[in-house]
C-alpha cells in the first residue's frame, strides 16, 4: 500500500478533513490533497508529526514493516502473469521487481513472485536465450537465499529451503542440499482436514469442499512427482519390470484423479525414452503433443468442482478460457524445443515419424 493510500485511509478513519490535517501540520490543504493523490510526498521533517497526527508510526506510514494479505499477494502475482503474457517476460520480471522493492520486507510476497517468475520462465523458455535464462535463474536463486536468511515465518522459510535443495542438487552441491534438508521438518501437520471439518459443522459446505479439493490436488501432484522419480530410480538400479509397473501406476493415478492428460503420459514417456524404445517414444510424443492442445477443464472432474466454480467467480468465462488457451499454447513450443535440442532424444533423430512430428 503506497504512502498516499495510508495517509488517506488513516485520515478518513479518524474523521478528519484534508483542511484539518493541513491546519494541524502548518501546510496548505492542496499540499495534503497532492500527498493523497500520490503526486507529491510530504517533507521528511513533517513525517513524524504526520504519523502522530494519524495515530500511527513512521514505519507503518512508509510501509516498512507492512505484511500483505494472501489475497493481495495473489493479486500481485496475477498482475505479473498478465504483464508477461501481454508484453513479454522482461516486462513481467520488471513489474515483479517493482513490487518487491515496494514491499522489501514481505518475504511471502517475494517467495510467491519468485515461484510465479519460475513458472513464466518455464512456459516462455522458447522465447528467450540461454544467457537470459541464466540471468533470470540467478536472480531467482538469490531471492530464495535472501528469503531463507530473512523470513520470520517458518513456513515461508521452509518453502525457500525446499526450492533451494533442488538447485543445489543440480549444481552438484549435495552437501549444501543436505544441510537445507536438515532444516526442514520431517512432516508438517496438515490442518486443512480440520479446517474443513469446522467449516462443515458451521454449514459452510462449499468452503469446506474447496479446501479438501485443494488438498487432494496438491497431494496427488506430489504423489505423481514421487512416482516419476521412483520409476527413474528403478531404471537406474536395473529393475526394468518394476519401472514398467510403476509407470502404469503413475498413468492410472493421473487418470483416476482427473489430472491433465499431459500428466498421465509423462511417466510412461520417460520410461520409453530411458529404454530408447523408438516406437514407444514416438507414440507417447504424439500423445503429449495432442494433449497440449486439449486444455484441462476442472469441471469435468467432481474432485475439483468447487475449485473450478471459484475460478469462474473470480473471472469471466471468456477471460478464463483465454488465459487457459494461452497457457496451453505456450507449453507446446517449449516441448518441441526440448525434443529438438535435448541430447536425450538423439536416438530418435533418424526416425522419419519423429522428424515429421516435431516439424508439424
Amino acid at each position: 500500500m503506497p504512502i498516499s493510500t495510508v495517509i488517506r485511509e488513516k485520515r478518513r478513519a479518524l474523521g478528519m478533513t484534508q483542511e484539518q490535517v493541513a491546519e494541524r501540520l502548518g501546510v496548505s490543504a492542496p499540499a495534503v490533497n497532492k500527498w493523497e493523490r500520490g503526486n507529491t510526498c510530504s517533507d521528511i521533517m513533517i513525517l513524524p508529526a504526520l504519523a502522530r497526527l494519524l495515530e500511527t508510526d513512521v514505519n507503518t506510514l512508509l510501509c516498512f514493516k507492512e505484511e500483505l494479505t494472501d489475497q493481495e499477494i495473489a493479486a500481485a502475482c496475477e498482475e505479473v502473469v498478465k504483464e508477461a503474457n501481454e508484453n513479454g517476460i522482461d516486462a513481467g520480471a520488471d513489474l515483479a521487481e517493482k513490487k518487491i522493492r515496494e514491499y522489501p520486507n514481505c518475504m511471502k510476497l517475494m517467495y510467491s513472485l519468485n515461484t510465479t517468475l519460475e513458472g513464466l520462465l518455464i512456459l516462455g523458455r522458447a522465447e528467450i536465450t540461454e544467457e537470459e535464462c541464466r540471468r533470470y535463474e540467478g536472480k531467482i536463486f538469490a531471492r530464495y537465499e535472501f528469503i531463507l536468511d530473512h523470513a520470520a515465518e517458518e513456513r515461508t522459510r521452509n518453502s525457500a529451503a525446499y526450492m533451494l535443495v533442488g538447485r543445489y542438487m543440480r549444481q552438484g552441491d549435495c552437501g549444501r542440499a543436505e544441510e537445507l534438508l536438515d532444516l526442514l521438518p520431517q512432516r508438517e501437520a496438515d490442518k486443512r482436514i480440520l479446517q474443513a471439518n469446522v467449516l462443515s459443522e458451521q454449514g459452510k459446505h462449499s468452503e469446506a469442499a474447496r479446501i479438501l479439493e485443494g488438498k487432494i490436488l496438491g497431494d496427488i501432484n506430489e504423489v505423481h512427482i514421487a512416482l516419476f522419480k521412483l520409476m527413474t530410480l528403478a531404471m537406474d538400479e536395473g529393475r526394468e519390470e518394476d519401472a514398467q509397473e510403476i509407470a502404469k501406476i503413475g498413468q492410472r493415478t493421473a487418470e483416476a484423479y482427473g489430472l491433465w492428460g499431459y500428466n498421465s503420459i509423462l511417466i510412461p514417456m520417460e520410461l520409453a525414452v530411458r529404454k530408447q524404445d523408438v516406437r514407444e517414444s514416438v507414440r507417447y510424443i504424439r500423445e503429449m503433443i495432442q494433449a497440449t492442445k486439449k486444455p484441462w477443464t476442472m469441471p469435468d472432474s467432481p474432485l475439483y468442482r468447487h475449485i473450478s466454480q471459484q475460478e469462474k467467480a473470480d473471472q469471466s468465462e471468456e477471460a478464463g478460457d483465454k488465459t487457459e488457451k494461452n497457457t496451453m499454447d505456450r507449453i507446446l513450443p517449449v516441448l518441441l524445443q526440448e525434443l529438438k535440442t535435448d541430447p536425450r532424444y538423439d536416438f530418435l533423430r533418424g526416425d522419419e515419424e519423429f522428424q515429421q512430428l516435431i516439424g508439424e
